[in-house]
């Protein structure tokens, strides 16, 4: 009995967020939760749920929906209601820009970023994730050397050393560059990379039909924001590895929150993109 009573006080805790598109009425997968008070952020799921610990982070508790491409929502989080169903608006405001590309440029397939996997003797381990952590949305990328000419993204390459949880899904971010670190977002659609347990090597998305163009900036920050973790059954956490090496170039950039400042690390990782390049 002593046990039935205490499962029910711990799950009565837990208040549910459902993020949804207002007019398609569709969940809005991977928006961003941030809790100005404690400064932590998460990332609800693809069904656009998160659960919060209230037990933790207590009641009354002021929280901000954010997702690309949709107005942001405040709201306060009571003691009246065990889900909230939060409607976000689209916006036009963010729209991908449309570019025309010079009808007498020559084009040239040109790669920016690291394209050697490395010796595999330095490995570095970006994140253990736990049930704890899993949801905070850590970001990791790099600063990327480009040049200032007109390009059109068509491959996106990643190298994986290991893998150590069921699976995963990063989100593919790229940001104008200030200061040395991320700074706007620039429009462009959603780009994925579905990682799973055991999974080495290189991942190579080919987003060509996307139509994503950069114009004059000669750097970019490349992003990967971690979406979703599950883990094998029976184990309570995974990680994920990658070949690490120092450099001067192409360097690492990361945050474990989005209320924390962007930090720059002198080494890089395989990861690069292929362009057509407008010369």
């Amino acid at each position: 009995m002593l046990l039935l009573l205490t499962q029910f006080i711990v799950h009565s805790q837990n208040i549910t967020l459902q993020v949804t598109d207002q007019e398609s009425k569709q969940p809005v997968e991977f928006a961003s939760v941030l809790l100005p008070a404690y400064k932590k952020s998460f990332v609800t799921d693809e069904k656009g749920v998160l659960q919060l610990d209230t037990g933790i982070y207590k009641l009354p508790l002021k929280v901000t929906v954010e997702q690309f491409s949709f107005e942001s929502r405040e709201l306060t989080l009571q003691n009246d209601a065990k889900v909230y169903n939060v409607l976000l608006n689209p916006t036009s405001e963010l729209l991908q820009e449309i570019i025309i590309p010079p009808a007498n440029a020559k084009i040239k397939e040109r790669t920016y970023g690291r394209k050697g996997e490395g010796s595999g003797k330095i490995v570095g381990v970006f994140r253990n994730y736990d049930y704890d952590n899993k949801s905070s949305g850590v970001e990791f990328g790099m600063i990327l050397n480009t040049g200032n000419r007109l390009k059109k993204l068509k491959k996106v390459h990643w190298h994986i050393k290991e893998a150590s949880f069921s699976n995963a899904v990063f989100g593919l971010q790229f940001y104008e560059v200030e200061n040395g670190k991320p700074g706007k977002r620039i429009p462009h659609p959603e780009i994925n990379f579905s990682v799973k347990n055991g999974q080495t090597g290189w991942l190579v998305l080919n987003i060509e039909d996307m139509d994503i163009y950069f114009d004059k900036t000669s750097k970019i920050a490349a992003v990967l924001k971690t979406q979703k973790i599950t883990f094998d059954k029976n184990k309570e956490g995974g990680s994920l590895a990658l070949n690490i090496g120092f450099a001067a170039g192409n360097v690492l950039v990361g945050r474990d929150s989005q209320f924390e400042e962007w930090v720059k690390f002198p080494m890089n990782y395989p990861f690069y993109i292929t362009v057509d390049s407008y010369e």
